[in-house]
């Protein structure tokens, strides 16, 4: 007879346990941060065209929005938007007195 321990080495293989390899882990797409300055402050402060921007700029991606939230800092001093995405997420943040987005 065999080994019962033997066999279970040799039926046990890296197809079995994908975690177990040395491959190191590559992400499938890109994650950008942007800081877009000199932006005019009334648009970074307008709760309602943010988040229509942030719609806007995941179907051009061609990502898909699960759900999004967008918060306005009062008294006004800008926004923050968060979405979920199927493949990740996106997120923005303004700075109006400083003219600047960030986008995430």
């Amino acid at each position: 007879g065999s080994n019962p321990d033997e066999q279970e080495k040799e039926s046990s293989s890296s197809q079995d346990h994908p975690h177990d390899d040395e491959s190191i882990y590559q992400p499938a797409g890109q994650h950008l941060l942007l800081d877009l300055n000199h932006v005019d402050a009334s648009f970074l402060n307008d709760m309602a065209r943010l988040a229509h921007a942030l719609v806007r700029v995941t179907e051009l991606s061609q990502l898909t929005l699960l759900s999004y939230h967008c918060h306005e800092l009062q008294p006004p001093m800008g926004v923050s938007c968060l979405g979920v995405l199927l493949e990740s997420h996106i997120s923005l943040h303004t700075w109006p007195d400083a003219h600047t987005l960030a986008l995430d």
